[in-house]
């Protein structure tokens, strides 16, 4: 089966940079680790590094559009897993808008677009796996400045708990549990039931990172809370106004925006 795609821009450039076919890449593991980036590689890299952030931010933004038309469906099961995926994607925006590279070389690497700057990665095998890679050195570099890394859930971080989630959903579960759903959806069922779910995204909007660790909101809070830095993080780096204008159409169609008057998403939508 062939099946036509685009990969990040970042990676396809580093594997320019070393001379190095996708299917060999491994074989040069050394060559990868070990190139140091030019002035000029270093702005190459930031100008792809800004277009990659837009289409990761639109990754992101699609899965949590998608996520809260499910919640308001009350599938609970999808909602987990693709707000997960919303707060994946959102982080890897941050690291993108911040000139940050995540490279895949067997295991997870970052690089800053910063001449004299080469691959950073980890014999933990944490580093491993595209997804928790990614976020450990996200965790790594951000740990003390991401109001969402400032307390626990439990014994969990914010994106732990989160992951946590999304796995016992998609692995660990043999089924999805509708038309029940699990514990951590409790408060939002009953939102839906009475009519209440718009006032409640609007509550864990203006919530001071407190909510976010508290087990009954965090399914929902979490990816409202990182939405909220990665939109600030866009805006800083200046290219929030590079998401065209039929994907925010469509964006704001996926999520119902008008018809069940919701405010989150505002600086995107209006």
């Amino acid at each position: 089966m062939s099946i036509n795609f685009s990969r990040n821009r970042a990676q396809l450039f580093y594997e320019n940079l070393i001379g190095a076919a996708p299917e060999d890449l491994i074989n040069m593991r050394e060559e990868f680790k070990n190139h140091m980036l030019t002035i000029n590689e270093a702005e190459q890299l930031k100008t792809l590094l800004n277009k990659d952030a837009v289409d990761f931010f639109y990754n992101g933004v699609l899965s949590f559009s998608e996520g809260i038309d499910a919640v308001f469906q009350k599938r609970f099961s999808w909602a987990t897993i693709k707000l997960y995926y919303a707060v994946y994607y959102l982080i890897r925006a941050t690291l993108a808008s911040k000139e940050i590279a995540i490279l895949r070389c067997r295991s997870m690497f970052r690089l800053v677009a910063r001449a004299g700057e080469k691959p950073y990665g980890s014999t933990n095998r944490k580093y491993n796996t595209t997804h928790e890679g990614t976020i450990n050195h996200y965790r790594d570099m951000f740990n003390f400045s991401d109001r969402l890394l400032s307390n626990k859930i439990e014994d969990n971080d914010a994106y732990e708990w989160l992951m946590n989630a999304r796995e016992i959903v998609n692995y660990r579960s043999v089924s999805f549990s509708e038309p029940d759903c699990l514990e951590i959806w409790d408060y939002f069922s009953h939102c839906i039931d009475e009519g209440t779910l718009s006032n409640a995204l609007s509550e864990l909007e203006t919530d001071s990172y407190i909510m976010c660790f508290q087990e009954e909101y965090a399914v929902v809070a979490i990816p409202i809370k990182r939405m909220q830095q990665t939109i600030v993080d866009m805006l800083t780096s200046g290219i929030l106004q590079n998401l065209s204008e039929d994907r925010t159409l469509f964006l704001k169609s996926v999520i119902g925006y008008d018809e069940r008057s919701l405010s989150v998403l505002s600086e995107i939508f209006t």
